[in-house]
């Protein structure tokens, strides 16, 4: 513990914004570093060893400390951090290779709750973090995981959510990704009848001779198309230029009642 009776040797110091220029400090002691880190091994007892007093400007003195306690085996409450402390907290855990904190704090990230309000600011900060692949990646995911729920996994609601927020570059970029997240995420729609997908299912489209298949279940229109039932239980079409016929079936006196199967020309209105 820094606050032991041992003397500390080395301190990281933090100037205050402004013009007051007061400097803060937190204390630690190298050797505890360097068992914790390769990186300060290196920094401290390497060829080009540090000075005892570091300055730092990239983080601030709280985020700094929560590393130095987490080195000392200090219980930390990632979860309670707000999502832009544990960004930098996550920075610190690659710069100093701490794998465990890096890892503690990916998975606090998928336990953070995300509303409506705080959905762009979490996009945000997954873009601002893209230098820290697995730190993005899990923000992004999180932000898409909450957009699922919330919307019942329709990507149509989701997206017209994010299409609400104010138009600028910055939030265009992280909008787009989200969509292109959301697509991937979508549960593939099949059809209830051929269980195909949109790209393959035929629902909608037309009857022609190349793509109807016996089997085939249709709804025709009166106008276009008739049927009749013929000798021992076929079905044949009549007024188009397609004929097909049910073969060897004797309870079809209703086209497609047994085995679904109705086939001519006409607009598709199921699969």
């Amino acid at each position: 513990d820094p606050n032991s009776s041992l003397l500390t040797d080395v301190k990281f110091l933090f100037k205050s914004p402004g013009q007051d220029g007061i400097v803060t400090e937190v204390r630690a002691h190298k050797l505890i570093l360097a068992i914790a880190s390769d990186v300060f091994e290196r920094e401290f007892f390497g060829s080009l060893k540090s000075e005892d007093d570091i300055p730092i400007s990239d983080v601030s003195k709280e985020v700094v400390q929560a590393m130095i306690d987490h080195i000392y085996c200090k219980q930390l409450n990632i979860k309670d951090y707000d999502p832009v402390f544990n960004a930098s907290l996550y920075y610190l855990a690659e710069k100093y290779i701490l794998e465990d904190l890096r890892d503690e704090i990916i998975v606090s990230v998928k336990e953070m709750q995300i509303t409506k309000k705080s959905v762009l600011e979490f996009a945000l900060l997954a873009e601002e973090s893209i230098l820290h692949e697995p730190l993005s990646e899990a923000l992004y995911n999180v932000v898409v995981t909450f957009l699922m729920a919330e919307f019942d996994n329709s990507m149509e609601k989701a997206v017209k959510f994010l299409a609400e927020f104010e138009a600028n570059e910055k939030h265009g970029l992280v909008i787009l990704k989200l969509i292109k997240l959301l697509d991937k995420e979508t549960p593939e729609k099949k059809c209830v009848n051929c269980q195909k997908d949109s790209d393959t299912c035929r629902k909608g489209k037309v009857v022609t001779q190349s793509n109807v298949r016996v089997g085939d279940l249709v709804m025709f229109n009166p106008e276009v198309l008739r049927y009749r039932e013929g000798e021992s239980g076929r079905v044949e079409f009549v007024g188009s230029l397609y004929r097909e016929s049910c073969e060897g079936c004797g309870c079809c006196g209703i086209a497609g009642a047994c085995h679904n199967i109705i086939i001519g020309w006409s607009d598709w209105e199921d699969c």
